[in-house]
């Protein structure tokens, strides 16, 4: 919600058309009789009742202080909420809404003829913001008696306004104005607090023009506002006062009066403070009890410079719950979170300890403290701790306070503006730190497809066994309880071994100061182990995410000008991912890079694969790469001629096969190549690739050899293999590429019989890894 101060040359142009009016308003209303009327019931709410007035103090000599909760269409307050004023008095207007883009009329009945259509009835029109801080004067001539206010509040109004409505989009609120005489004794403004501690506070305020020989204070926790016999709570002859006694973590709402001989005035408009809270001892802090918004957590306090920003914000902690955000572009704009009091901050026996994660570059916290809860100057640095994950899983900080803090210091996280990035702070603690130290800055390196180098930062004191490490394929963090996969560690760098090639590993240390003392696991950190050459391939893609070819592992792509050849989610063979490769545009050239394979010159193995082609012209490239990373070291083996424009085709098959060469150079890769000058901007998709060995023939077999065939198709229950003691199974999808059932260890017939009827695809796999589909109909 922002706030609005009215601009001084727009309040002295106003005021200057306002003085014109109160001149024209001394004839106005001293011939004009005055008479107690009904008013008109408004009409409000017929379209939003989502806007309305939500705050609302008129003040001058005493004021009047107003709050809904809910919507109302009229609230009259007119004989409960007075503010009082006096001929050629001024009254304070602040008034805040419920909604967003509310605007407000005030209406007042200076000639009491129960409408508000006269001259100066209307002193106060719309503004364009949600909070108004403004004022109205009282004619000099104005009769002494009570008139009625009314607030009319909305986004959107009629053409006239009406202050009896309708009112479709707010609400109508009315007040009372009383005109005493003027009064002898004037009252204080300005009330402002300070030095505020748990128990104490010393309050302050402005002395009216003419200034009173005393004043008299009142306060209280409670809502309730004092009137002329309510008992005073102390006197002072300057303006100020210290008040004690107070409770901790406490509102407090506080009145002034001046005191001029015999007279007095009435109660200033209020002022309001919060005690602090008792100093403690610990702490965690999650700001899940705390508001959303730009507040502060209980007994947390906040120096904000600039443009700078700080909030606790929904939806962005740990596991997604509230954390602390702050954001900070340069030194000028620094936000600093100041933590509760802790009667132990000098003790040199605790640290502090949070999670932190950055929106997206590195940031930098400083973890310090603050001698003045309201002045950034004062922060003294103890530790930066650089913050450079994305999620706050496997990443906490820490920082130990030592005894040369002030003892009536406050601990404090700053976040600087350098650099300018948005960071996230969560699950706070204050508590006693360790006698055992984890190792930090945790680094891995040098990968290969079996072992891995890490690094660590050792602790200060070292510990006397040296380190575990916990490595694993899930990113689950460890718990004191979990074994190491490697303990008493004392090298540093170290070598993992025995890894998995082509795999994602994630790795935490920790000191072991002795048997029984172990410190808690350190932060994160990640490993990718290089692909290992393999002797044979079967891939469907199903279990990679969607996107990139790279996305599986140990597969490569080049693509130029707007091509694309990607891991695709939709109308797979088998399963529910495939390959789409296109090219797009002259010029457009993608390769997809199989892995490595440690026979790829064997001059005994095939690739094998299923393809159709958006067009019966389609044609796609298989050769080889010498070097991955460059497109024109690609060399053709075979040009096949996709004709099919399904994996289903009602004639022919989607199956197609290259025999590579023995003159492949090794440690080349074989590659499938789609350019547009070969084919246009065709779309190429294939599935279920194998790197098997070739079929052979032996003097018993044709020189053609036959495919295994299906009859009879269409079938009614059971369907018969021409050959079938080399199937390894069979599996049966819905066209759309929908698993059905697989049938295995069976002679030369299956039975289908609980299939409806309908179109099927049948995939056939060989023992030696081959795979052959047909297309068969159940009547």
């Amino acid at each position: 919600m922002q706030t609005i101060k009215v601009v001084s040359n727009l309040k002295k142009n106003r005021n200057k058309m306002r003085k014109h009016y109160l001149l024209w308003m001394i004839f106005f209303l001293s011939v004009y009789q005055l008479n107690a009327q009904a008013y008109c019931v408004p009409t409000a709410g017929a379209s939003s009742q989502n806007n309305y007035l939500k705050n609302a103090v008129f003040s001058d000599q005493g004021g009047l202080y107003y709050t809904a909760t809910a919507y109302q269409a009229y609230a009259d307050n007119s004989s409960s909420q007075i503010v009082t004023s006096y001929p050629g008095g001024t009254v304070n207007v602040h008034l805040d809404f419920a909604g967003s883009g509310v605007k407000s009329y005030i209406w007042i009945d200076w000639n009491s003829d129960g409408d508000f259509d006269d001259f100066y009835e209307n002193p106060l029109g719309p503004s364009s913001y949600s909070v108004v801080d403004d004022q109205f004067f009282i004619p000099p001539s104005q009769a002494l008696g009570i008139y009625r206010i009314r607030v009319q509040s909305g986004t959107s109004f009629p053409n006239p306004v009406n202050p009896c409505g309708p009112n479709n989009y707010g609400n109508f609120a009315d007040f009372s104005l009383k005109i005493d005489a003027s009064p002898a004794c004037f009252v204080p403004t300005t009330l402002t607090s300070s030095v505020i501690t748990n128990n104490s506070a010393i309050i302050s305020w402005t002395a009216p023009t003419t200034a009173p020989g005393s004043y008299e204070y009142y306060y209280t926790s409670s809502t309730t506002i004092p009137d002329a016999s309510t008992p005073i709570s102390g006197t002072s002859n300057t303006v100020s006062a210290p008040i004690s006694g107070l409770l901790p973590f406490t509102t407090y709402y506080f009145y002034v009066r001046s005191v001029c001989g015999t007279s007095k005035s009435a109660w200033s408009l209020r002022g309001i403070f919060k005690t602090k809270c008792d100093a403690k001892t610990s702490m965690f802090e999650d700001f899940e009890n705390a508001a959303s918004g730009p507040s502060n957590a209980d007994c947390w306090d906040r120096i904000i410079l600039g443009t700078g920003y700080q909030t606790i914000a929904s939806g962005s902690g740990v596991n997604n719950s509230k954390a602390m955000y702050q954001s900070a572009n340069g030194a000028a704009n620094t936000t600093i979170a100041v933590l509760p009091m802790f009667s132990n901050v000098n003790a040199g026996t605790h640290w502090l300890r949070f999670k932190a994660k950055v929106s997206g570059t590195a940031g930098v916290l400083d973890i310090g403290y603050v001698t003045s809860d309201t002045d950034a100057s004062s922060f003294v640095n103890i530790q930066s701790v650089n913050i450079s994950s994305t999620g706050f899983d496997g990443y906490e900080y820490s920082v130990v306070v030592p005894n040369t803090v002030p003892a009536n210091a406050r601990l404090a996280i700053r976040h600087g503006g350098v650099p300018s990035v948005s960071i996230y702070w969560d699950n706070v603690y204050w508590e006693p730190k360790p006698t055992c130290f984890a190792p930090t800055n945790i680094v891995l390196s040098n990968a290969t497809s079996a072992t891995a180098n890490i690094t660590w930062t050792a602790p200060s004191p070292a510990p006397a066994m040296g380190y575990d490490i916990y490595y694993s394929t899930n990113n689950i963090a460890p718990t004191s309880s979990t074994a190491p996969s490697i303990t008493g560690v004392t090298a540093n760098p170290y070598t993992i071994q025995g890894l998995n090639s082509a795999t994602t590993y994630y790795v935490w240390v920790r000191s072991r100061c002795s048997t029984s003392d172990q410190s808690a696991w350190s932060n994160i950190a990640s490993v990718l182990t290089l692909c290992a050459p393999v002797a044979g391939l079967s891939e469907n893609f199903d279990s990679y995410a969607t996107g990139l070819l790279t996305n599986a592992p140990c597969w490569g792509r080049i693509v130029t000008g707007i091509a694309s050849v990607n891991i695709n989610g939709n109308g797979a063979l088998s399963g529910t991912r495939h390959i789409l490769q296109r090219s797009i545009s002259a010029g457009d050239v993608s390769i997809a890079i199989l892995p490595v394979f440690t026979n790829i010159n064997a001059g005994t193995h095939s690739l094998k694969f299923n393809a159709y082609c958006s067009a019966s012209t389609g044609k796609l490239e298989v050769g080889y790469m010498t070097n991955p990373a460059d497109a024109a070291s690609f060399t053709l083996i075979q040009q096949l001629d996709i004709t099919n424009t399904s994996y289903t085709p009602a004639t022919g098959s989607s199956d197609y096969t290259v025999t590579i060469p023995n003159t492949v150079p090794a440690g080349a890769r074989l590659a499938i190549r789609n350019t547009y000058a070969l084919s246009g901007n065709a779309q190429y998709y294939w599935d279920n690739i194998s790197w098997a060995p070739s079929q052979t023939m032996n003097v018993h077999e044709n020189t053609t050899q036959t495919k295994t065939g299906i009859y009879p198709n269409p079938f009614t229950d059971v369907i018969t293999f021409t050959e079938s003691k080399n199937l390894k199974s069979v599996r049966i999808y819905s066209t759309s590429g929908q698993f059905i059932t697989e049938i295995r260890n069976f002679e030369n017939t299956i039975s289908l019989k609980d299939l409806a009827s309908g179109v099927y695809v049948a995939r056939m796999e060989k023992k030696d890894g081959t795979f052959h589909t047909v297309k068969v109909i159940k009547k």
